[in-house]
């Protein structure tokens, strides 16, 4: 089901796979399996991405407006 409550937990999906990435990424230039590190942090960057665009495109699709017409910003 979709609600205000998907859409801010996608948000807060995208934000924290964004810093884990990050994270991961800075820990990668300095562990014994950098590449591997390296690569594990580039997919939690690219699935942040893919999460908020997911999210994105349940707002703004027609069939999920009037579940999203209640929502307190």
């Amino acid at each position: 089901m979709i609600s205000c409550t998907t859409l801010r937990s996608t948000v807060v999906l995208s934000a924290g796979l964004l810093l884990s990435g990050i994270l991961l990424l800075l820990i990668a230039e300095s562990a014994a399996l950098p590449v591997p590190t390296a690569h594990i942090a580039l997919l939690a960057v690219l699935g942040g991405a893919v999460a908020l665009g997911l999210g994105f495109a349940l707002a703004i699709s027609p069939w999920s407006r009037h579940y999203f017409d209640n929502c307190e910003h």
